[in-house]
C-alpha cells in the first residue's frame, strides 16, 4: 500500500488521489513495496511529487534489450551500451 506524506501546504483528497493515479500511470504496476509518496506545494502553487525510496527505473533500449539493470546483460552488450553516444530526453 502506498502511503502519502504532505509537506508545505495542504492538499485536498482529490489532489492526493490525482497524484496517486499519476504515479501509477507513470511508473506502472511494478512500484516498490512500502513506497511513500511525498507531496509538496511550491510557493507558486505547483505540486512536486517525490518518492521514498526514490524510483530509479531505467530501461536500456540502446542494446535492443529492455532491462532495468545493466548487470543482467552480458559483457559484450554492456560494452555496447558503454560505447554508445547518449542524447538528453525530456
Amino acid at each position: 500500500m502506498m502511503q502519502t506524506v504532505v509537506r508545505n501546504g495542504t492538499f485536498s483528497q482529490r489532489e492526493i488521489q490525482d497524484c496517486i493515479l499519476y504515479t501509477k500511470k507513470r511508473w506502472g504496476v511494478r512500484l516498490p513495496k512500502g513506497l511513500t509518496l511525498i507531496l509538496e506545494r511550491s510557493e507558486n502553487g505547483d505540486i512536486q511529487v517525490t518518492y521514498d525510496p526514490p524510483i530509479e527505473r531505467c530501461v536500456y533500449r540502446s542494446t535492443d534489450y529492455l532491462v532495468n539493470d545493466l548487470g543482467k546483460l552480458n559483457s559484450a552488450k554492456q560494452a555496447e551500451h558503454r560505447d554508445k553516444q547518449f542524447h538528453a530526453a525530456d
